[in-house]
């Protein structure tokens, strides 16, 4: 079976919703997007705290195992990816954040890549806002998605922005206008109490046009390329091999695990790497895969004396807590696993932040991951910037071979050391008058360690993911690139690249909102160079 389009978008994603969303917009132009997962509409995907039951499910969730890590002790680490259209969008926890405008201008005037410094990039998130609130010069109103303080803060989170100014970090008034640097209560994904996922705020509304067609369970296998042009993509269905011709562009937009390997199976990538495999080689791309970079989270748990999240969660406080959020929107079931946040400097002399704090209202059990029988809260600790690295390989040329994620989450000294001084630093916020006064107790870690020696091996035995792998297509002005600031692949006319793995660095930030971003951007950029 093979139909044709204007463009074909592989992977329904973050950016791929947003792409087929914009590209679609055009009546004279048809667009295929093709998801590997599900449709994901369900009320599971709807409602925010749905998605705790939505991670470690094979049917919506990669559930992707890495190679032992030697920096974490030869752990294994399984890293969950949404698999469904939406992708993480649709399992996150809808944290809305930018990062920095010296993110993005460092993209632009230390990486070559060209146009994509914090104004031009801050005019792209707000296309995609409907703000729940005025707009302003760093917030738009009329945009798809919904963007939206929680609907109940709880009481500790504005506690830790006041501990972490007891201690002398400022309070961010508008962390959306380019400046992160110190305290505040951070936006969600929301709209009206619901998850405003890529899938429900772009693709959804757009999935009436009838110069769209979505086709979901389709794993892409690769991208076909004739005299060096992608002329359209290979995909499974139903156990059949079938094809989509492109007249225009093919757009990889499958995430910074899968969109490499998508890749590779095309012959785009490490010479060596794909004659080892017996593919045939397009274009020897060596940084294809390359550039991994992923958060390190640590978690500080306390027990306090107020009410949490954890608390709440027996049979009764979960039935009415159903039936609030269905007659309003509100309570439990439209909670967020984060509501205060902190970028702070780990050593005075230090330009910009180089630590992220996350702040929630839940503690578990750190033996049963069970929530904790005693009202508790949590902190994440990340190193804003990642400096540890590692890449994406192929076990074989078959797409349903899951990717080899070889991975050193701290493998960097710098990223240990900036661990522990954040680490450290999140013991003297919860310490601070503001917090203090509802400090119980420890539960994660039970006792403070004492040495650095002491938090190194708690860091190394305890730290996950912060579920914001990306740089795998690094974006740059240099030749190795493999995508230049247009997305356009090296070597290959016709494809392009839009999504996470395209950024050179990890912003300073949560990266849903950055890959919706990156979507809108691509969106125009592929409308202007059609016209030319």
């Amino acid at each position: 079976m093979s139909i044709e389009a204007d463009y074909v978008i592989a992977g329904g994603g973050s950016a791929g919703c947003v792409l087929a969303s914009r590209l679609s917009e055009d009546p004279n132009c048809t667009v295929v997007l093709l998801e590997a997962g599900g449709p994901g509409d369900g009320f599971l995907a709807t409602m925010p705290s749905g998605s705790a039951k939505l991670l470690g499910r094979p049917k919506t969730d990669w559930m992707y195992m890495t190679e032992p890590d030697p920096s974490l002790g030869g752990r294994k680490s399984m890293w969950f990816a949404g698999k469904m259209l939406g992708g993480g969008s649709s399992i996150n926890g809808m944290m809305y954040i930018r990062g920095s405008r010296a993110d993005y201008d460092s993209w632009e005037q230390d990486l070559g890549c060209t146009g994509w410094g914090w104004d031009s990039v801050q005019t792209y998130f707000k296309r995609s806002e409907c703000f729940d609130g005025s707009a302003s010069a760093s917030h738009a109103t009329d945009g798809p998605m919904g963007v939206a303080l929680p609907r109940k803060i709880h009481p500790l989170s504005h506690a830790f922005v006041d501990a972490c100014a007891d201690i002398g970090y400022r309070k961010v008034e508008d962390y959306c206008a380019g400046d992160i640097d110190g305290a505040f209560i951070a936006y969600v994904t929301q709209k009206n109490g619901q998850r405003s996922s890529a899938a429900l705020a772009f693709l959804k509304p757009a999935m009436k046009r009838p110069n769209l067609t979505v086709i979901t369970d389709a794993m892409v296998g690769k991208v076909l390329i004739e005299d060096g042009r992608a002329s359209g993509v290979q995909y499974v269905k139903d156990g059949q091999s079938r094809t989509v011709a492109a007249k225009r562009e093919v757009i990889v937009s499958a995430s910074s695990l899968a969109s490499p390997a998508i890749l590779l199976r095309s012959g785009i990538g490490p010479a060596a790497e794909l004659s080892a495999l017996g593919i045939e080689l397009k274009v020897d791309a060596p940084d294809v895969g390359k550039n991994l970079q992923e958060h390190a989270s640590v978690q500080t748990s306390v027990t306090v004396d107020i009410p949490t999240v954890n608390t709440k969660m027996g049979p009764i406080h979960i039935g009415l807590g159903l039936i609030q959020y269905l007659l309003s929107g509100r309570g439990i079931m439209s909670i967020t696993p984060v509501e205060g946040m902190a970028f702070l400097r780990s050593k005075p002399r230090l330009a910009h932040p180089d630590i992220k704090l996350q702040f929630g209202p839940f503690a578990y059990d750190p033996v049963s991951r069970k929530p904790h029988h005693k009202p508790g809260i949590v902190v994440y600790t990340n190193v804003a910037k990642p400096r540890s690295r590692g890449e994406i390989r192929l076990r074989s040329a078959d797409p349903m071979d899951a990717p080899i994620i070889n991975h050193r989450l701290v493998g960097d000294p710098e990223d240990m050391a900036a661990l522990i001084r954040g680490l450290k630093a999140v013991d003297d916020i919860l310490h601070a008058p503001s917090f203090a006064k509802h400090l119980t107790g420890r539960i994660a870690p039970a006792q403070k360690p004492q040495t650095d020696a002491e938090w190194e091996e708690r860091i190394r035995s305890t730290a996950g993911i912060g579920y914001h792998p990306v740089g795998t297509c690094r974006m740059g002005g240099d030749d190795r690139s493999v995508v230049d600031p247009r997305l356009r692949v090296r070597g290959v006319s016709g494809l392009r690249v839009a999504d996470g793995s395209i950024m050179p660095i990890m912003p300073s930030a949560n990266t849903n909102a950055p890959a919706i971003m990156i979507g809108e951007k691509a969106a125009d950029m592929i409308r202007v160079d059609a016209s030319q």
